[in-house]
């Protein structure tokens, strides 16, 4: 065994032994991705497998230890990583003003500003769809992050962004 990974409790199905898409971190590298993956409770059900340390509680401090057989990695997110990249960049220098358009949607986040659970309807929108993304599209906010800190830490762009 020469790897070891990290899951979330709730990423994983219900029957152990089950063949299904996980997202996981190699706790080595801290690199997340999805794989195609079999799961079982005791290593001699798998024909290579790997240690799955299963974290679950609401700072993730209570563990258990499966086993991971990676049958092959996937891009179940569908994520086109030129696209963020792209868009990324072009944000840079681009208005980062969003509008909906939507009487039903600043009703809403008016009540939420009234009520005195946000500051504004910026950051109830903002908050509401940050914690949409993180629990829906995670992957997408990894991928995004990874990319800003490529754009922030290219020294090479910044030198020619002054000289422009």
């Amino acid at each position: 065994m020469s790897s070891h990974y990290i899951t979330s409790a709730d990423h994983l199905p219900e029957e152990a032994q089950t063949e299904t898409t996980l997202q996981i971190t190699d706790a080595q590298t801290k690199r997340i991705f999805e794989a195609r993956v079999r799961i079982a409770k005791e290593p001699d059900a798998l024909t290579d497998p790997e240690p799955l340390t299963i974290v679950a509680g609401p700072h993730e401090s209570v563990s258990e230890t499966r086993y991971v057989e990676l049958l092959d990695e996937t891009d179940a997110t569908g994520l086109d990583q030129e696209l963020v990249t792209h868009l990324a960049a072009e944000q840079e220098t681009a208005s980062n003003i969003l509008n909906t358009r939507s009487d039903d949607l600043k009703v809403l986040l008016q009540y939420l500003v009234e009520t005195g659970e946000y500051e504004s309807t910026s950051d109830a929108l903002r908050e509401i769809a940050f914690d949409h993304l993180a629990t829906e599209r995670p992957a997408l906010l990894d991928a995004y992050a990874e990319v800003r800190r490529e754009l922030d830490d290219d020294p090479l762009r910044r030198v020619l962004e002054k000289q422009e």
